[in-house]
């Protein structure tokens, strides 16, 4: 297990974590009680969730103000914080209001008001408000991320008490880090109290991350410094710099130069293509995206084994920017791409995962005869792969959303068919697997990592 752990599989270990409990309708505080090398691995988390590629429907807020020990004055920073977030001059790409009128999702102007006691319950009532000028969240709530208090400051932890005594509306909920050793907010399991106590391999995921590639101990090695350049490139995602991260990226591509590897070089573009994901420039992440699937073709056609993995890598890459840049046509047509060079290369998974996001593309647009058909062919696709994968993965969604999808469009003799084929491919116990379609969200989250 150690020797095999990787830094992304231990991030979506964090999101199988929060599946669970996310689920759950009846907390008003998680709390994540990990070890402190592991803290930032769940700020990441956080921060992930709070961006466009977030994998849950709740739509994540951060507070950083510090708490220093009185309770009203915490209180107050926290309003005077969500009011900046309106008044504040920010970069147009991180302007929330200003994106939710251009997608015509804003039904209302919005201002905080300020004419109001600032205690935590209005701060809530607040939030709801300015969601219910949003359409489409009816059914979302608000989680609102706390980071970890100073290990030596004052702790929150009367604080998080007295907030929930006083009354969490439902659609808010909050969220924080406590660390395993040194508990600052004492608060146990209890019907609002979500504690999550995750075991995570960081610490061998790190060792492994750094031990690929190695050159022995020359530092000045070509391969030493294209993976001291990698960590260079990733970390510049956080600073959320594009002028910085481009210099980066042009010094890992001219470092994958010089080792004269066409795998490698072609592994720098797409760390390029995910770094300005990452940090949410779409058309640079676009132009580096195109440039892989170019280079990863040549290799495929040269007979290189490796074009493929980094082929259908990028592909995603780009259909997922088509897809969050609402090009619905354009992203379908790519991921059939995906779906049908999978069946060339007879990888099943990308096969079922190309045509399920064709279909869910198509069921989003209310088009429920060709999102059916996509699902029968995911479900095709995902048919070859062994039944405990199926049983696993986003195969069980994708049959929840075929069968919710064709009894529409169907005649129940077509549906019976199905049900039928269902329990061949699933077993006795299928419809426990694929009738709660709230489990079936949450499984279709913990997808294959595609940047693996």
């Amino acid at each position: 297990m150690g020797a095999s752990a990787s830094v992304i599989q231990e991030y979506y270990k964090a999101v199988d974590y929060w599946a669970e409990i996310e689920v759950r309708k009846d907390w008003k505080l998680a709390i994540w009680v990990v070890e402190a090398t592991d803290v930032d691995l769940i700020d990441r988390f956080f921060e992930i969730e709070r961006s466009p590629v977030g994998q849950f429907d709740d739509i994540f807020f951060r507070f950083d103000s510090i708490y220093e020990g009185d309770d009203e004055k915490f209180t107050e920073q926290l309003w005077k914080e969500y009011v900046s977030w309106f008044t504040e001059e920010i970069d147009e790409k991180y302007d929330v209001l200003k994106a939710l009128k251009q997608d015509g999702l804003l039904t209302g102007e919005y201002f905080p008001r300020t004419d109001i006691p600032h205690t935590t319950v209005a701060l809530w009532q607040e939030m709801l408000r300015l969601k219910s000028c949003i359409s489409g969240l009816e059914d979302t709530s608000f989680c609102i991320y706390f980071p970890p208090g100073q290990l030596k400051g004052p702790q929150r932890a009367e604080w998080f008490s007295k907030v929930l005594s006083e009354g969490v509306p439902q659609e808010i909920r909050l969220a924080t880090i406590d660390i395993a050793g040194n508990r600052s907010i004492r608060l146990d399991n209890s019907r609002m109290v979500a504690c999550i106590y995750p075991k995570f391999n960081l610490v061998q995921a790190l060792r492994n991350r750094m031990a690929q590639g190695d050159a022995g101990g020359d530092l000045t090695a070509p391969e030493n410094k294209f993976k001291q350049q990698v960590t260079v490139v990733m970390d510049c995602t956080q600073k959320q710099d594009k002028k910085l991260l481009g210099r980066e990226i042009n010094k890992l591509l001219n470092i994958a130069k010089e080792l004269k590897d066409n795998g490698i070089y072609i592994s720098s573009l797409f760390i390029a293509s995910e770094a300005f994901y990452a940090i949410r420039e779409y058309k640079d992440s676009m132009k580096y995206s195109e440039i892989t699937l170019n280079e990863a073709q040549k290799a495929m056609m040269g007979g290189d084994t490796t074009g493929y993995s980094y082929w259908k890598m990028a592909a995603s890459m780009k259909a997922a920017i088509l897809t969050a840049e609402k090009k619905r046509d354009e992203a379908i047509s790519l991921y059939k791409e995906i779906a049908l060079k999978a069946v060339e290369q007879k990888d099943a998974y990308y096969v079922m995962e190309g045509y399920r996001m064709c279909g869910f593309l198509r069921y989003e647009e209310g088009k429920m005869e060709s999102a059916f058909e996509f699902f029968l062919l995911s479900l095709a696709g995902g048919s070859y792969l062994p039944e405990n994968i199926r049983r696993n993965s986003t195969f069980t969604y994708a049959a929840y959303l075929a069968l919710h999808t064709g009894k529409q469009v169907r005649a129940p003799s077509d549906i019976e068919i199905l049900e039928k084929q269902l329990q061949e491919w699933l077993g006795k116990d299928w419809r426990e697997l694929v009738d709660n379609p709230s489990m079936q969200q949450a499984k279709a989250r913990r997808k294959k990592n595609i940047f693996s």
